[in-house]
Protein backbone atom coordinates (compact mmCIF):
# COMPACT_ATOMS: atom_id res chain seq x y z
CA UNK A 1 0.00 0.00 0.00
CA UNK A 2 1.12 3.62 -0.41
CA UNK A 3 0.44 6.69 2.01
CA UNK A 4 0.59 10.09 0.25
CA UNK A 5 -0.33 13.72 1.18
CA UNK A 6 -0.74 15.74 -2.01
CA UNK A 7 1.68 15.07 -4.41
CA UNK A 8 4.32 15.20 -2.92
CA UNK A 9 5.82 12.86 -0.14
CA UNK A 10 5.07 9.18 -0.44
CA UNK A 11 5.72 5.92 1.55
CA UNK A 12 5.30 2.28 0.09
CA UNK A 13 4.84 -0.22 2.71
CA UNK A 14 3.79 -3.97 1.88
CA UNK A 15 5.45 -7.47 1.70
CA UNK A 16 7.00 -9.55 -1.05
CA UNK A 17 5.43 -12.64 -2.13
CA UNK A 18 8.23 -13.82 -3.74
CA UNK A 19 10.58 -12.83 -0.98
CA UNK A 20 8.26 -14.52 1.59
CA UNK A 21 8.28 -17.60 -0.03
CA UNK A 22 12.09 -17.55 -0.31
CA UNK A 23 11.86 -17.82 3.29
CA UNK A 24 9.20 -20.23 3.76
CA UNK A 25 11.38 -22.34 1.72
CA UNK A 26 14.41 -21.58 3.79
CA UNK A 27 12.96 -22.47 7.00
CA UNK A 28 11.12 -25.14 5.64
CA UNK A 29 14.23 -26.98 4.31
CA UNK A 30 16.09 -26.33 6.88
CA UNK A 31 18.52 -24.35 5.69
CA UNK A 32 20.87 -22.12 7.75
CA UNK A 33 21.71 -18.65 5.86
CA UNK A 34 23.68 -15.84 7.82
CA UNK A 35 24.17 -13.18 5.60
CA UNK A 36 23.37 -9.27 6.72
CA UNK A 37 20.32 -8.53 4.32
CA UNK A 38 18.91 -11.65 5.06
CA UNK A 39 16.00 -11.50 7.90
CA UNK A 40 15.70 -13.81 10.76
CA UNK A 41 13.88 -17.29 11.12
CA UNK A 42 9.59 -16.69 10.52
CA UNK A 43 7.53 -16.07 13.08
CA UNK A 44 5.16 -18.91 12.13
CA UNK A 45 7.46 -21.77 11.27
CA UNK A 46 6.51 -23.98 8.08
CA UNK A 47 6.16 -27.72 8.54
CA UNK A 48 9.69 -29.25 8.06
CA UNK A 49 10.26 -30.83 4.42
CA UNK A 50 12.80 -33.27 3.96
CA UNK A 51 13.17 -32.70 -0.09
CA UNK A 52 16.66 -31.99 0.86
CA UNK A 53 18.18 -35.07 2.65
CA UNK A 54 21.34 -35.95 1.75
CA UNK A 55 22.42 -32.90 -0.13
CA UNK A 56 24.86 -30.73 1.35
CA UNK A 57 22.92 -28.06 2.81
CA UNK A 58 25.90 -25.42 2.84
CA UNK A 59 26.24 -25.85 -0.43
CA UNK A 60 22.19 -25.26 -0.96
CA UNK A 61 22.67 -22.45 1.56
CA UNK A 62 24.65 -20.59 -0.72
CA UNK A 63 22.53 -21.33 -3.63
CA UNK A 64 19.70 -19.58 -1.69
CA UNK A 65 21.53 -16.62 -1.00
CA UNK A 66 22.12 -15.79 -4.74
CA UNK A 67 18.86 -16.73 -5.14
CA UNK A 68 17.26 -14.32 -2.13
CA UNK A 69 19.60 -11.66 -3.61
CA UNK A 70 18.66 -11.80 -7.22
CA UNK A 71 14.77 -11.55 -6.21
CA UNK A 72 15.21 -8.47 -3.82
CA UNK A 73 16.98 -7.12 -6.74
CA UNK A 74 14.05 -7.74 -8.83
CA UNK A 75 12.15 -5.45 -6.27
CA UNK A 76 14.84 -3.11 -6.11
CA UNK A 77 14.45 -2.88 -10.04
CA UNK A 78 10.98 -2.59 -9.65
CA UNK A 79 11.27 0.47 -7.58
CA UNK A 80 13.50 2.41 -9.84
CA UNK A 81 11.20 1.19 -12.35
CA UNK A 82 7.57 2.14 -11.62
CA UNK A 83 4.37 0.81 -13.54
CA UNK A 84 3.84 3.84 -15.96
CA UNK A 85 0.63 5.69 -15.48
CA UNK A 86 -2.82 4.00 -16.74
CA UNK A 87 -3.42 1.43 -18.79
CA UNK A 88 -2.76 0.50 -22.53
CA UNK A 89 0.60 -0.79 -24.61
CA UNK A 90 2.99 0.98 -22.18
CA UNK A 91 1.91 -0.55 -18.95
CA UNK A 92 1.55 -4.42 -20.80
CA UNK A 93 5.15 -4.02 -21.94
CA UNK A 94 6.48 -3.02 -18.06
CA UNK A 95 4.60 -6.23 -16.64
CA UNK A 96 6.12 -8.00 -19.67
CA UNK A 97 9.64 -6.69 -18.37
CA UNK A 98 8.61 -6.95 -14.90
CA UNK A 99 7.72 -10.68 -14.83
CA UNK A 100 10.53 -11.52 -16.89
CA UNK A 101 13.05 -9.80 -13.97
CA UNK A 102 11.66 -11.91 -11.52
CA UNK A 103 11.67 -15.04 -14.00
CA UNK A 104 15.46 -14.76 -14.38
CA UNK A 105 15.46 -14.86 -10.85
CA UNK A 106 14.00 -18.48 -10.40
CA UNK A 107 9.76 -17.79 -9.90
CA UNK A 108 7.07 -20.22 -10.04
CA UNK A 109 5.86 -18.64 -13.05
CA UNK A 110 8.28 -20.83 -14.99
CA UNK A 111 9.17 -23.75 -12.57
CA UNK A 112 12.11 -21.70 -11.82
CA UNK A 113 13.81 -22.53 -14.73
CA UNK A 114 16.65 -19.89 -13.93
CA UNK A 115 17.48 -22.03 -10.46
CA UNK A 116 18.71 -24.90 -13.06
CA UNK A 117 22.57 -24.43 -11.82
CA UNK A 118 21.39 -25.47 -8.53
CA UNK A 119 19.52 -28.39 -8.23
CA UNK A 120 19.01 -29.39 -5.05
CA UNK A 121 17.46 -25.50 -4.72
CA UNK A 122 15.41 -26.25 -7.67
CA UNK A 123 13.95 -29.00 -6.60
CA UNK A 124 13.40 -27.69 -2.76
CA UNK A 125 11.11 -24.99 -4.76
CA UNK A 126 9.48 -27.13 -6.96
CA UNK A 127 8.13 -28.81 -4.26
CA UNK A 128 7.33 -26.15 -1.83
CA UNK A 129 6.89 -22.91 -3.84
CA UNK A 130 2.79 -23.62 -3.63
CA UNK A 131 2.81 -24.27 -0.03
CA UNK A 132 4.73 -21.15 0.57
CA UNK A 133 2.77 -18.85 -1.24
CA UNK A 134 -0.42 -20.80 0.15
CA UNK A 135 0.89 -19.65 3.82
CA UNK A 136 1.27 -15.87 2.99
CA UNK A 137 -0.23 -13.09 5.66
CA UNK A 138 -0.99 -9.56 5.83
CA UNK A 139 1.65 -7.84 7.33
CA UNK A 140 0.52 -6.16 10.67
CA UNK A 141 2.91 -3.24 9.49
CA UNK A 142 -0.37 -2.17 7.37
CA UNK A 143 -2.04 -1.64 9.87
CA UNK A 144 -0.34 1.09 11.38
CA UNK A 145 -2.24 3.94 11.49
CA UNK A 146 -2.10 6.99 8.55
CA UNK A 147 -1.24 9.39 11.65
CA UNK A 148 2.17 8.08 12.60
CA UNK A 149 3.34 7.89 8.84
CA UNK A 150 2.52 11.60 8.91
CA UNK A 151 4.30 11.93 12.30
CA UNK A 152 7.47 10.40 11.10
CA UNK A 153 6.97 12.71 7.93
CA UNK A 154 6.89 15.84 9.70
CA UNK A 155 9.69 14.90 12.37
CA UNK A 156 12.27 14.15 9.02
CA UNK A 157 11.14 17.02 7.89
CA UNK A 158 11.79 19.16 10.32
CA UNK A 159 15.09 17.38 11.84
CA UNK A 160 16.85 17.39 7.78
CA UNK A 161 15.50 20.77 6.94
CA UNK A 162 13.74 19.76 3.91
CA UNK A 163 10.75 20.12 2.38
CA UNK A 164 8.34 17.27 2.93
CA UNK A 165 8.22 16.73 -0.61
CA UNK A 166 11.31 15.24 -1.11
CA UNK A 167 10.57 12.22 1.14
CA UNK A 168 10.06 9.45 -0.70
CA UNK A 169 10.47 5.65 1.02
CA UNK A 170 9.59 1.72 0.58
CA UNK A 171 9.85 -0.41 3.30
CA UNK A 172 8.99 -4.54 2.20
CA UNK A 173 7.91 -6.08 5.43
CA UNK A 174 8.98 -9.66 5.60
CA UNK A 175 6.68 -12.43 8.11
CA UNK A 176 9.88 -12.87 10.32
CA UNK A 177 10.76 -11.64 13.95
CA UNK A 178 13.35 -10.49 16.28
CA UNK A 179 12.95 -6.83 15.52
CA UNK A 180 15.07 -7.27 12.16
CA UNK A 181 15.60 -4.37 10.04
CA UNK A 182 18.15 -3.43 7.19
CA UNK A 183 18.72 -0.34 4.99
CA UNK A 184 19.12 -2.08 1.89
CA UNK A 185 19.88 0.98 -0.14
CA UNK A 186 18.92 4.59 0.30
CA UNK A 187 15.29 4.80 0.53
CA UNK A 188 14.48 1.25 0.61
CA UNK A 189 13.73 -1.25 4.05
CA UNK A 190 13.87 -4.51 4.62
CA UNK A 191 11.92 -5.54 7.86
CA UNK A 192 10.20 -7.87 10.06
CA UNK A 193 6.62 -7.89 10.73
CA UNK A 194 7.55 -6.44 14.29
CA UNK A 195 10.16 -4.13 13.50
CA UNK A 196 9.54 -0.50 15.41
CA UNK A 197 7.42 1.11 12.73
CA UNK A 198 8.38 4.54 13.74
CA UNK A 199 12.55 3.27 13.33
CA UNK A 200 11.88 1.54 10.20
CA UNK A 201 10.05 4.60 8.20
CA UNK A 202 12.33 7.27 9.56
CA UNK A 203 15.18 4.93 8.41
CA UNK A 204 13.53 4.76 4.62
CA UNK A 205 13.01 8.20 4.58
CA UNK A 206 16.08 9.81 6.10
CA UNK A 207 18.50 7.38 4.14
CA UNK A 208 16.97 8.33 0.66
CA UNK A 209 18.16 12.10 1.43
Amino acid sequence: MRFASRPSWRIELGDDADLSAALWIRDATGIVVEADDVPPCLTVRPPASRVLDGQDLSVVGRDWLAWWRALLEARLDRRHNPPPGGAGEALRQWAIASHARVAAAGSMSDDFAALAHAPGLQRACRELARQAHAARTRPGMESTPWQLYKQVVDEVAAARRVDPSRLDGAVVVTPTGGGWWRVIEPGFVLASDDAPTHDVVRAALESAL
